[in-house]
């Protein structure tokens, strides 16, 4: 069976690292290929509509199965424009937060003073707003000022440096904190996403 993962490029940290996990304990005997698209387009929903519409396209007739690595919070009308494929594979967390996290950022919602991100926000930060119209440094600073902290959920698949902390702090003027978070959260949630693309 071939498999392919389409996933906004934020999960690639954490998913290079779960799939070679999942690889060298040999869990799947099928051909697993991942297709990236640009981080950030969730802030321009009309462009991630296409682009993941685009890219399904494709993807369902080359593939037997295509497991969508997005959630309901990336595009309010998410799962209406997805109901036309009728062999892709999607996850029920909302967003790349609660795929990776897990419950603390669903819980954090509530009170909703700390924001969350992952190691793929903290790489790729500078493209945020690369499909938007938000680009002043002022725009960015005003979406983080509601929070009292950002909490990078740190996984350990890439080494977080008091630099990477002291450039985020400088971008979204919010006290950057660092909490360690279990892989397994993000590898638990591939493997059962592969499970229902093989026995489906």
């Amino acid at each position: 069976m071939q498999i392919c993962i389409l996933a906004c490029s934020v999960f690639e940290p954490e998913l290079k690292k779960v799939l070679k996990d999942i690889k060298n304990k040999n869990l799947f005997e099928d051909d697993i290929k991942v297709t990236y698209l640009d981080f950030g387009l969730h802030t321009n929903l009309d462009k991630l509509e296409e682009q993941v519409t685009g890219a399904l396209d494709k993807l369902t007739l080359e593939y037997d199965k295509v497991i969508v690595l997005y959630g309901s919070k990336c595009h309010y009308r998410f799962f209406e424009f997805l109901q036309k494929y009728n062999n892709i594979i999607t996850i029920k967390p909302a967003n790349c937060l609660e795929a990776i996290i897990g419950d603390k950022v669903v819980e954090s919602y509530v009170e909703a003073k700390d924001i969350y991100l992952t190691s793929g926000w903290i790489e790729k930060f500078d493209e945020l707003n690369k499909f938007s119209n938000a680009v002043d440094n002022y725009d960015v600073i005003n979406q983080f000022g509601m929070y009292e902290n950002a909490i990078i959920g740190n996984t350990g698949v890439i080494e977080i440096t008091d630099d990477m902390i002291f450039e985020l702090y400088e971008k979204i003027q919010t006290p950057v904190e660092v909490e360690d978070v279990d892989i397994n959260i993000f590898e638990n949630l591939i493997i059962d996403a592969l499970e229902r693309a093989v026995v489906k």
